[in-house]
C-alpha cells in the first residue's frame, strides 16, 4: 500500500510539473510562433492584440513573405512591476522564399495583458 501511495504521489507531482499555464507571456509567444511555423496565421494572430480587421491585413503580408521558421526558443522574459506588460526574448531561426539560408536572431517580443490574458503586442 505504501508503494502505491508513493507512486501515485510521484505521478501527481509530475503532472503538475508538466502543466504549464497558457496565460504567461512565454507561452503566448511560443503559441504564436508555433502557429506561424505551421502557416496557421489566423490562429497565430489570435495570440495578438490586433483587431480582426487588422489581422486580415497582416495575414496578407505574412502570406507574401514566404517565411519558414526552423526553430524558436525563449531565452528569458521580464514582466513589469505592474504585471501588465512583458518582454520575451526569443531566439528565432528562419529562412524565406527569397533567401534559403537560415538566419538566427534574438528578438525582444513585447507582450501586453488584455482583459487578463497575455497577448503578443503589435504596435
Amino acid at each position: 500500500m505504501k508503494k502505491i501511495t508513493i507512486l501515485l504521489s510521484a505521478l501527481l507531482a509530475l503532472s503538475f510539473i508538466g502543466c504549464k499555464s497558457n496565460n504567461t507571456p512565454e507561452q503566448v509567444v511560443l503559441n504564436f510562433y508555433q502557429a506561424t511555423q505551421e502557416n496557421d496565421f489566423h490562429q497565430a494572430l489570435n495570440y495578438t492584440n490586433l483587431a480582426q480587421e487588422e489581422q486580415e491585413q497582416v495575414i496578407q503580408v505574412l502570406d507574401q513573405m514566404g517565411m519558414v521558421i526552423h526553430s524558436y526558443n525563449v531565452i528569458e522574459s521580464n514582466i513589469d512591476e505592474g504585471d501588465s506588460t512583458a518582454i520575451v526574448t526569443l531566439h528565432l531561426v528562419t529562412s524565406n522564399a527569397y533567401n534559403p539560408d537560415t538566419v538566427g536572431n534574438d528578438l525582444d517580443i513585447p507582450c501586453v495583458k488584455v482583459g487578463g490574458d497575455w497577448k503578443v503586442k503589435f504596435i
